[in-house]
């Protein structure tokens, strides 16, 4: 059936919060506003895969990661599919912000971190393992041995002004 044929449905997001959102069913790539039947992220927004959902408005999802980096490490995604960052419009990745802020604080008001990590990948090279944008939300502990993926060098300031050159 060609993604034109494919009608637009209803579904029952999740029984608790009686939210609905819409469902295309089209295939992954650069289409915007649907959802599709092989990433993870969207047959959970469209609440046929389960997940311990925390919060969730009209554009976003936030749930639990089932790869607890800490306790309560919670992903936040756009219920629209979007590959990455290039992908994602505008609203869309200003409401996972805005989601993303809202479980920071249900995060510190109910587990109590000692700090917090937002970490947002893209493509293979940029560590992206699912390819449904999303927001990790780390609370952290001192002592929780995460660590820092790099380490920072100094660029000189010959380096610098060749890259600040080539982003004029």
């Amino acid at each position: 059936m060609s993604v034109a044929a494919v009608p637009l449905c209803e579904r029952l997001m999740s029984a608790r919060h009686e939210r609905r959102t819409r469902c295309t069913n089209e295939p992954a790539g650069p289409i915007l506003g649907g959802v599709t039947n092989d990433c993870i992220f969207c047959r959970i927004v469209s609440g046929d895969s389960p997940a311990f959902v925390v919060a969730e408005d009209a554009l976003t999802v936030a749930f639990l990661d089932r790869g607890q980096a800490t306790t309560g490490h919670t992903l936040v995604v756009p219920r629209s599919h979007s590959g990455d960052i290039w992908a994602i419009t505008d609203d869309d990745v200003a409401a996972v912000v805005r989601m993303a802020k809202r479980v920071a604080h249900l995060l510190d008001e109910r587990l109590s971190p000692d700090g917090l990590n937002l970490t947002q990948s893209n493509r293979a090279a940029g560590w992206q393992d699912v390819f449904h944008i999303h927001m990790h939300v780390i609370p952290r502990w001192s002592g929780d041995g995460l660590t820092p993926p790099w380490r920072p060098t100094r660029a000189s300031e010959e380096q610098l002004a060749s890259v600040w050159r080539r982003l004029q």
